[in-house]
């Protein structure tokens, strides 16, 4: 029984890894117009953010009244001063229930479309007047804008810590939520689950999928909800009136520990940025639209 038990386990943890890899492979093809006024800075900020680094498909393309909006999951519009084609193309994008978001140096350029409430939220503005705090508000735009979060994540390097923290903020509710149901035989071992699936979903955003190279974080993973669990175990002997608590904050806390700890091991994985270019020379090396 014990045997067949953990072979169902095993199963389930090659059946997560396969799970993440799917969503890690799942097609995005995101439109890019960029108005011919825009300010030259913002173009090559968006251009070389959306360098896929997997198989995504970034069309680039004019500002035009009238967008091709079918075919593609998310249409980027890099505004400028042209208000009449830029209301266009947000109505040509909403009118079909198309997320768009309009990126701006400043929100002066971006024209009312005065769009129906219950079109609102198909379109969403970022505005910044520097590249650091840009690439921030485009990455959560961009999630917020498609369900692809990991397949995003994997091709987009800028998307990834916004990416990452939404994963590990959801899961740890999650467990935080589960972690009251204590009394359900093995509910330890499915935050434990939770975990190891957190786990995977990670790797995936930062391009890796199902392979042996995950058994070492998986056992990590398991060794940590141990931890957890006997850690609440024991906190909640010397005060028994917060047992309840005190599992949802181990809960909570410790898939926070477990997610960053992930995320920060993927990134040291990263090989290193070459050297020997300035970034204005490497900007200007990826091919214009």
């Amino acid at each position: 029984m014990a045997k067949k038990k953990s072979m169902e386990q095993l199963r389930g943890v090659v059946n997560m890894g396969r799970e993440a890899e799917e969503s890690m492979e799942e097609n995005i093809h995101i439109s890019v117009y960029v108005d011919p006024s825009c300010p030259r800075w913002l173009a090559l900020a968006i251009r070389d953010a959306l360098v896929p680094e997997r198989d995504a498909v970034v069309d680039a393309l004019p500002l035009s009244d009238n967008p091709a909006v079918f075919g593609t999951d998310v249409g980027i519009i890099v505004a400028g001063h042209s208000e009449d084609a830029i209301r266009s193309a947000i109505h040509s994008f909403v009118g079909v229930r198309q997320h768009v978001i309009v990126v701006a140096e400043s929100s002066l350029d971006i024209p009312d479309a005065s769009l129906p409430a219950k079109l609102e939220q198909f379109a969403t503005a970022v505005v910044a007047s520097e590249t650091g705090p840009l690439l921030e508000r485009f990455a959560n735009a961009l999630l917020g804008a498609t369900d692809k979060l990991v397949s995003c994540a994997a091709n987009f390097a800028f998307c990834r810590d916004v990416a990452t923290a939404r994963l590990v903020s959801k899961v740890a509710a999650r467990n935080a939520l589960m972690s009251i149901a204590d009394f359900i035989p093995g509910a330890g071992m499915l935050l434990t689950m939770n975990q190891v699936n957190l786990g995977f979903d990670i790797a995936a955003t930062y391009g890796h999928g199902l392979s042996l190279g995950r058994i070492p974080e998986v056992i990590t993973i398991i060794a940590a909800g141990i931890v957890y669990r006997d850690a609440a175990l024991l906190i909640s002997r010397f005060v028994p009136a917060l047992g309840i608590f005190v599992r949802v904050g181990v809960a909570y806390f410790g898939t926070l520990m477990t997610g960053r700890m992930l995320a920060s091991h993927f990134t040291e994985a990263l090989p290193a940025a070459p050297t020997g270019e300035s970034p204005e020379r490497s900007s200007s090396a990826v091919a214009t639209a």
